[in-house]
């Protein structure tokens, strides 16, 4: 739990709610598919380093295949909607507004549109677009787990991620990976096991767990990777990235922006210096590169940010 601040009412914001659009997550039309395509490979290449291997459990999830259909050829209710109408953020993640950080004495990590509390041993990475240098997801390792934090616009009647688990189920199916839904610690959360290239060059499969935590017109999303994605049961494994996860603040902003758009991370001006020094080097390489050869088609697609 974090120290030095405190838990503020939720505010009431006076100005009208976005127009919610029929569909968030259509690949073709979503603003931040190039974000995906960066985010999928850094992040998966980050896990492997901190730790991969072994299958999550499913015995206690339901999947949409599992869900009966009566007679007349109606689906019931989503089983589901019990566990979204809970409370998960009681004891956070919190939003900036809900939160006291004046003379907060604990040493945090302003990032903008997120505030984070990196633990003692704990690597922080970015995923950066390519085109724009724009971050939009922080990479937090530690041990042999990790987890990918990013945060989307969301309408303020929330359901965000009721909408979109489905499609993130069906799609990693899609990949030729398995997805089940499940209760966690925060929520439903979408249980993964998606085919990899390992870095000897063998096929595995690498675990992910995949969740979303909505506040006021704001969901944060958070994928883990690693020994807390495989053994998500065991508390010494998990306490360490959800006690991280629960200090994280949001800070969304008030300007209006359609649900499901990614809201880019603010750095440090030196570190935002460097990665743009390093993104640009990098795509003048990869432009000098496909020069020289015949660059193919990538056969697995793209899919939106917020089905990872």
């Amino acid at each position: 739990m974090i120290f030095g601040r405190k838990r503020k009412a939720r505010r009431d914001a006076a100005d009208p709610e976005e127009e919610r659009p029929d569909t968030v997550t259509d690949a073709d039309t979503t603003e931040t598919t190039d974000t995906t395509e960066t985010t999928d490979t850094e992040a998966s290449a980050a896990a492997d380093e901190a730790g991969s291997g072994g299958a999550a459990s499913t015995e206690d999830a339901t999947t949409e295949a599992d869900r009966p259909v009566d007679w007349r050829g109606a689906e019931p209710e989503d089983p589901w909607v019990a566990v979204d109408a809970r409370d998960w953020r009681q004891d956070g993640p919190f939003d900036i507004d809900e939160v006291d950080l004046e003379g907060d004495p604990v040493g945090r990590m302003d990032l903008g549109a997120l505030v984070i509390t990196p633990i003692d041993g704990m690597e922080v990475r970015f995923q950066v677009e390519q085109t724009s240098a724009r971050a939009t997801a922080v990479l937090l390792l530690h041990d042999e787990s990790a987890m990918e934090l990013s945060v989307y616009a969301a309408p303020r009647s929330g359901g965000l991620w009721a909408e979109v688990r489905q499609e993130v189920a069906e799609l990693a199916r899609q990949q030729g990976g398995t997805a089940e839904l499940a209760e966690g610690p925060f929520g439903v959360e979408v249980r993964r096991m998606m085919p990899v290239v390992t870095p000897d060059g063998q096929q595995g499969l690498q675990p992910t767990r995949m969740l979303m935590i909505e506040g006021p017109r704001w969901a944060l999303r958070a994928v883990v990777y690693g020994r807390a994605a495989i053994d998500y049961a065991d508390e010494a494994v998990t306490a360490e990235l959800r006690e991280v996860l629960r200090d994280t603040i949001v800070r969304r902003g008030e300007s209006p922006m359609p649900p499901g758009s990614i809201i880019a991370l603010s750095l440090p001006p030196e570190l935002d210096e460097q990665i743009r020094s390093a993104t640009q080097a990098e795509t003048e390489a990869q432009a000098e590169a496909e020069g020289q050869r015949r660059t193919l088609p990538d056969p697995t697609g793209q899919s939106s940010a917020i089905q990872g």
